[in-house]
């Protein structure tokens, strides 16, 4: 969806175990095991593996001295920086992770494995270009890699060099490389392909927790009408939590399924006799889409957990909104059949006890205060030159930056301002929790400013339910064109820019404007509150019409508007 996950430390991966959109957003999946030492000196092995023992009784810090004596004594082997990139990554020291892992990769350039954690922590750092160069290096070097074609896509997604047909263009590439629908499977499709008097609709997720996709997903599963639908969570993460439990009693069934293999959750899923599957995941962490590639029910669609296609042929459907994917421009950028809903894609259920907006921060202040609340691999140079020049217009404004995991990338960033007239005390870098209380990260913040290419959708929802306005930016494709959508949900699509001087001309002129943005504050989560992105029942019907249209359809490429 947009913001990304809690980066969790590759040692976590020693013992198989599954690894958040913290609590935002869209995905990224968690960095690899170590390549194989079968060829590595025994000498070598011993000290890794007494770091791993020590690793493991006493913390992570304490493995550092065996893998940095490997490295001493071994200057030729890729193990010890391999080991000790992941040590600096599970300690959150990321900008020293990278140099470890480009060490190691330098060593052994060929290795998939050090290629994806490299890319992948580039990518954490905000440093999407060479970000996309090693993951694609990866997924080249070994094609049936998954978790480095997850990250290779998620990185296009933020990179403002990448036009949606290059992006759509590598979206079926990698979905072309899944099993055709016609590989051995167990058991077989239903025959009763006629509508039922009760759909059975499965929707197959890693995120049925404390997630930005359980914000959306809850409305539709507590909201459906029951006796007509008959909802089965299939949830494949181990990682549960208070939310997990009410949608696990919510619905229907539920199915914890994260240890089975693809065969055993096909012969599940056909057992249930599901007649719609519905994919929450796309490509990120924990999802099963191999699974829908072989065909697992009559009908699939996928939905909210990645916002793009799947390139994959045996997916039939996909759920939008007119004004993220437009008719018929957005079409032929898709594998699947859009399903528009009327109004929104999204209905955004907050977690958590309401926060009062309160007072504006800058009456009090005496400055406007602007907040970038999605994960710093966001910032485009693009967004960065229209910061500077926004804050040069409001020479008294400030910029609160937040989900910094690099002070490297964070300190380029400054210096960026910098170099323009502004000065470091005006920006704030505030580094990544993945704990912070619900609401805490708006306290403060007048106006919200949204990413590009790559807008935020959960970010977008709570800034605004918190009495935040935002303002934002569209492009051409899906990614960027949420902040759309969801700012015109409000009747507010007119802090929306077609342009960056567009984008720097509204946020200028909110930003000069106390009265209005004080209104704005006021009103605004009543306006949230009474918008279709809070009208649940409305939402949920909406959404069983689309249900029940897919199911009447059933095949693939079909015009559905």
């Amino acid at each position: 969806m947009s913001d990304g996950r809690k980066f969790r430390g590759l040692f976590g991966l020693f013992a198989k175990k599954p690894s958040s959109a913290a609590s935002d957003e869209s995905t990224l999946p968690t960095p690899a095991a170590p390549p194989s030492s079968a060829a590595i000196s025994p000498s070598v092995t011993d000290l890794i593996n007494e770091g791993l023992l020590h690793r493991q009784q006493f913390g992570t810090e304490a493995a550092l001295p065996f893998f940095e004596r490997a490295s001493k004594a071994y200057p030729h082997s890729h193990l010890p920086s391999f080991m000790l990139g992941n040590a600096a990554a599970e300690l959150g020291d990321l900008d020293a992770a990278v140099v470890h892992y480009a060490r190691a990769r330098d060593i052994r350039p060929n290795d998939h494995v050090i290629r994806y954690n490299l890319g992948l922590t580039h990518l954490w750092r905000g440093y999407v270009d060479a970000a996309i160069l090693e993951l694609d290096a990866a997924r080249r070097i070994e094609p049936s890699y998954l978790p480095a074609k997850n990250s290779f896509l998620l990185a296009l997604h933020n990179s403002e060099r990448i036009r949606p047909e290059e992006l759509a263009e590598a979206i079926r590439e990698i979905g072309a490389l899944f099993p055709a629908p016609d590989a051995p499977v167990i058991g077989a499709l239903p025959s009763d392909l006629h509508v039922p008097g009760s759909l059975r609709v499965g929707f197959v997720s890693g995120d049925f927790r404390t997630h930005s996709v359980a914000h959306f997903f809850e409305p539709i599963l507590t909201g459906r009408r029951r006796g007509e639908f008959e909802y089965i969570c299939y949830s494949n993460c181990a990682q549960q939590d208070m939310v997990t439990a009410r949608l696990r009693a919510a619905a229907d069934k539920w199915r914890d399924v994260w240890t089975l293999s693809d065969d055993a959750l096909m012969e599940q899923i056909r057992t249930d006799r599901v007649d719609i599957l519905v994919d929450l995941s796309g490509y990120t962490e924990f999802n099963r889409l191999a699974l829908f590639a072989r065909r697992a029910a009559p009908v699939q669609i996928t939905y909210l957990g990645f916002p793009n296609s799947t390139g994959i042929s045996a997916m039939d459907y996909r759920v939008t909104d007119s004004v993220t994917d437009p008719s018929p421009s957005a079409d032929v950028l898709y594998s699947e059949t859009l399903l528009r809903m009327p109004e929104t894609q999204w209905c955004f259920r907050p977690f958590g006890t309401p926060i009062e907006p309160g007072p504006l921060p800058a009456r009090e202040n005496g400055f406007v205060t602007f907040g970038s609340f999605n994960n710093l691999m966001k910032v485009s140079d693009t967004l960065l030159r229209c910061w500077t020049e926004i804050l040069i217009r409001l020479p008294k404004s400030r910029l609160r930056i937040t989900r910094v995991r690099s002070p490297q990338r964070a300190a380029e960033i400054v210096d960026f301002f910098e170099g323009h007239g502004i000065s470091p005390a005006r920006i704030e870098c505030i580094a990544y929790r993945a704990d912070v209380p619900h609401g805490l990260q708006f306290a403060g913040v007048d106006i919200a400013l949204d990413h590009f290419p790559y807008n935020g959708v959960t970010t977008t929802c709570e800034s605004l339910h918190l009495g935040v306005p935002v303002v934002s930016m569209h492009g051409e494709n899906c990614v960027s064109r949420s902040g759309l959508s969801i700012l015109g949900s409000v009747g507010l699509r007119d802090l929306v820019g077609v342009s960056p001087q567009e984008y720097v001309r509204i946020a200028v002129a909110l930003g000069g404007d106390l009265d209005r943005l004080e209104a704005l504050r006021f009103h605004l989560r009543d306006r949230f509150e009474h918008s279709a992105l809070r009208d649940e029942r409305r939402f949920a019907a909406d959404f069983e019409e689309l249900l029940r249209l897919a199911w009447k359809k059933g095949g693939r490429h079909q015009t559905v508007l």
